[in-house]
């Protein structure tokens, strides 16, 4: 049980650090997308935390994504089917995406070449400001290799 209010302050902390009010959907939302490679699409989260037994409904949802998106605490990014998903994980990183079951998975920053190296020649070439970026690989999960 002190755990769970551990988890639940640091929730409370992080709404707080962006000025947002702490509400039990924005916590339910926070700690479903806190667990390791997690990248629901809102409808996938709905029923995630309905079988957990929260009663959120889905355009609660959507609203408090959005927000937690617009304030930097969760990451909104369309996987190769053209879903929209969510991330909890906020540091840098890229995604795997397997393009036989459509498994999604985390590879940190420091594995893969930094995108943003590139910044000065992009920017040259196309007149943009570069923010940031990601990489994305697309391939065959470890259960789908051997299959496909």
């Amino acid at each position: 049980m002190a755990r769970i209010r551990e988890k639940s302050e640091v929730y409370r902390e992080r709404l707080k650090s962006k000025g947002l009010r702490h509400t039990q959907p924005r916590e339910r939302i926070l700690a479903y997308l806190d667990r390791k490679n997690v990248h629901p699409t809102p409808e996938e989260l709905y029923r995630g935390l309905r079988k957990k037994g929260h009663d959120i409904g889905l355009s609660t949802i959507y609203l408090n994504l959005h927000v937690l998106r617009d304030v930097g605490l969760v990451r909104e990014f369309k996987d190769p089917k053209g879903q929209t998903r969510f991330d909890g994980w906020s540091k840098p990183h890229h995604h795997l995406f397997c393009r036989v079951c459509g498994r999604v998975e985390d590879l940190p920053a420091g594995q893969a070449p930094d995108p943003m190296e590139a910044r000065e020649e992009v920017e040259a070439a196309t007149d943009w400001k570069l923010e940031s970026a990601q990489i994305t690989y697309w391939g065959l999960c470890p259960r789908c290799k051997g299959v496909a």
